[in-house]
């Protein structure tokens, strides 16, 4: 939430509820903090230098990368000259922030530059995904998830960290699309998904026939960019993310082999947003030819 005009905000104003989750809040916290320092024209070593700190350490405050100091969020808001209420609002963002996540028991296999992306998905009202390798997380079947896992992590498939990673994917699932109004969701799925295997050939048909029943959903469209499709994505996998709780920013998320990039300036959103649309409209088969192609894919993995 960006301070109101005269520069008071209410403790727990318009869309500020007091059971935000511990991303949320420390997402929203660093955008006010960063709002506050561009209105009182302040730069960001000089904020830095006022409250004792590093660049680098307000800089990951202002982008939710690291658990908040109450300390310095106590020195920045005197720095600002907020209002009490603001004080207090801050305050009980940095304390929330703080607070552990429902993931961290799984923190054997959350990677740390994944967690953002966990603790924000399921507050999104639309959630975007294009998906050059492997069937996102979020539509894996049990059995696909445990294989994925096993093969990332080198180990056997009965190896306990695969089963958490997988329980880790499952209670994702059902902490996104169990919700009573479940986030619009798209799929850009690239056609090799459909061929390359991951585990037998049962594990492969389960997951395509897990995908077709996705095709019923209403909240869930997927369709597939075929090999032949006019616009190449450099990335493997990116996922773009809108919310309606005042506070949280567009993002954008770019995942790598062993790290993520996140994005919420508005430049870097709307660039990467202007690729999924383009792989959407010019490359992306329509939904009717997508679920075509998903039959065939179910029938050559049933022979």
């Amino acid at each position: 939430m960006s301070p109101s005009n005269n520069g008071v905000v209410p403790l727990f104003g318009e869309g500020v509820p007091e059971d935000l989750e511990p991303t949320v809040a420390g997402v929203m916290l660093g955008v006010d903090l960063r709002t506050w320092r561009e209105r009182r024209q302040i730069a960001m070593k000089d904020a830095a230098s006022a409250v004792n700190a590093s660049v680098s350490k307000l800089s990951r405050l202002e982008r939710a990368e690291s658990p908040p100091d109450a300390r310095d969020v106590r020195g920045l808001a005197d720095l600002y000259g907020v209002d009490v209420e603001e004080r207090l609002r801050l305050e009980f963002l940095a304390k929330r922030a703080a607070e552990p996540e429902w993931f961290w028991r799984y923190a054997d296999c959350a990677p740390s530059w994944m967690r953002r992306l966990i603790g924000l998905e399921a507050k999104a009202s639309l959630l975007t995904t294009f998906e050059m390798k492997v069937v996102p997380g979020l539509l894996q079947t049990a059995n696909y998830a445990h294989h994925i896992s096993a093969m990332g992590l080198n180990v056997e498939l009965a190896d306990p960290l695969v089963q958490q990673c997988a329980a880790l994917r499952e209670e994702r699932q059902q902490r996104v699309f169990g919700q009573a109004e479940p986030p619009r969701s798209i799929f850009l799925l690239d056609e090799g998904i459909l061929y390359r295997q991951v585990g037998g050939r049962e594990a492969m048909r389960e997951q395509m026939l897990r995908l077709r029943e996705l095709f019923e959903q209403s909240h869930i469209t997927i369709r597939i960019v075929p090999f032949h499709g006019k616009v190449v994505s450099n990335y493997g996998s990116i996922t773009h993310l809108c919310f309606e709780l005042r506070g949280l920013p567009p993002l954008v998320y770019i995942e790598g082999n062993d790290d993520a990039t996140y994005h919420t300036k508005r430049e870097e959103v709307e660039r990467h947003v202007t690729l999924l649309l383009r792989l959407s409209q010019e490359s992306a088969e329509s939904t009717r030819d997508s679920r075509a192609m998903l039959d065939k894919a179910v029938a050559r993995f049933s022979d």
